[in-house]
């Protein structure tokens, strides 16, 4: 086996394991705010979430639970857009929600 085939190799594992503790994040935003949050250790990333809730949920109830942490709106029939500042913990914490189906978005380093 050659060296590339064995680093795609470690990390195919290495998604499949994050994938397994993550559940309904977005891996490309879990490792997205791992990386700043242990690079940039004096503020915690910038997230834009796309939350998706299961249908018949109450999103003007779970809008005004995120408006302590996030800045949020209504994005479509099932989903809410929240931003703010998040910890990798603050979106494991968040996923929790069993009315949670899928958090996606995007993570950056810059602060407001």
């Amino acid at each position: 086996m050659c060296m590339s085939q064995s680093v795609e190799t470690q990390y195919d594992s290495f998604l499949g394991q994050l994938l397994n503790k993550l559940g309904k994040i977005d891996l490309k935003l879990a490792t997205d705010v791992m990386y700043y949050e242990r690079n940039f250790t004096d503020v915690e990333p910038k997230v834009e979430l796309d939350i998706h809730y299961r249908s018949g949920i109450n999103l003007d109830k779970k809008k005004y639970e995120l408006e302590a942490s996030y800045m949020v709106a209504r994005e479509g029939e099932h989903g809410l857009r929240a931003v703010g500042l998040a910890s990798m913990d603050d979106l494991v914490e968040l996923s929790k929600d069993p009315d949670i189906e899928k958090i996606s978005g995007f993570a950056t380093c810059a602060s407001y």
